[in-house]
């Protein structure tokens, strides 16, 4: 292979992975409501960790449908990949499920993911936002329905 098909071909590749990158971003999602992502409470102990339950539902869902749906849908720039949502609560479920890992919640997949470790998408909800830290206490308390 000559020289300069290399340097083509080697463009080519950055171009597809630019538009992979910035299509799976979603950058104009815009900004985050004040609230969005921050766990509820539940008054105060009920149920032994703090007080803090989180919700598949109703926290961790509506994050997963706004920041990540966008590109892993059918059809979807990550359509193809293993990981596809629905927009259905219980059917998303078992695929989120899946990617948990609840005696190394930070070690688990949804979240090396969401923070942009090997997602072609770049981190989505990186580790100081309040998103990230409602899919990690979802994870740490079990990652229950």
């Amino acid at each position: 292979m000559s020289s300069d098909s290399r340097i083509q071909t080697r463009a080519a590749v950055l171009t597809v992975m630019f538009a992979l990158v910035v299509g799976c971003a979603d950058l104009h999602r815009g900004a985050p409501s004040p609230d969005a992502g921050v766990p509820p409470t539940d008054g105060g102990g009920s149920g032994g960790d703090g007080g803090t339950t989180v919700s598949f539902a109703s926290d961790v869902h509506p994050l997963l449908t706004t920041g990540c749906q966008t590109c892993h849908r059918a059809g979807g720039a990550a359509g193809s990949t293993s990981f596809v949502l629905t927009g259905d609560a219980d059917a998303d479920y078992a695929e989120v499920s899946s990617l948990t890992d609840a005696s190394n919640p930070s070690a688990s997949r949804l979240l090396r993911k969401a923070s942009g470790a090997g997602h072609g998408g770049g981190a989505i909800y990186g580790e100081s936002t309040p998103e990230y830290q409602t899919l990690l206490a979802w994870i740490s308390g079990g990652a229950q329905p």
